[in-house]
């Protein structure tokens, strides 16, 4: 990874809050949850139950979500390790969305327990 990028990496993680997935097992219904990872990913390992599927680079185009999606909403990102999530948190956070946590790795979420689901 070139410095460039590493350096982008490290400013979306100081921007979007980390969030553990303890912390959200409990109220999962009170976060909009995006899997920011590729359809790919998705479709073999699974995602976390309830979440969307929008990858990075749609969000990194379009920087808006769904109509029904308020700007103070909290709303939850994540991919396999967190630098991708960090970097589309950013990106929603950019085009004011105020209320953005940044999960980490999808893994993450297994380990703690957390359900998942297939890809739709």
């Amino acid at each position: 990874m070139d410095n460039k990028l590493k350096k982008l990496i490290q400013e979306a993680h100081e921007i979007i809050k980390p969030i553990m997935p303890e912390e959200i097992l409990n109220n999962i219904e009170d976060y909009y949850i995006i899997d920011v990872r590729e359809l790919d990913e998705v479709t073999k390992s699974g995602k976390v139950k309830g979440a969307l599927n929008i990858p990075k680079g749609v969000i990194e185009t379009t920087m808006k979500l769904g109509k029904e999606v308020k700007a103070e909403q909290p709303i939850v990102v994540y991919c396999e390790s967190g630098n991708r999530a960090a970097l589309a948190g950013k990106c929603l956070n950019e085009a004011g969305y105020t209320n953005i946590y940044n999960l980490g790795g999808f893994p993450d979420w297994v380990k703690a327990g957390g359900q998942i689901e297939s890809a739709d």
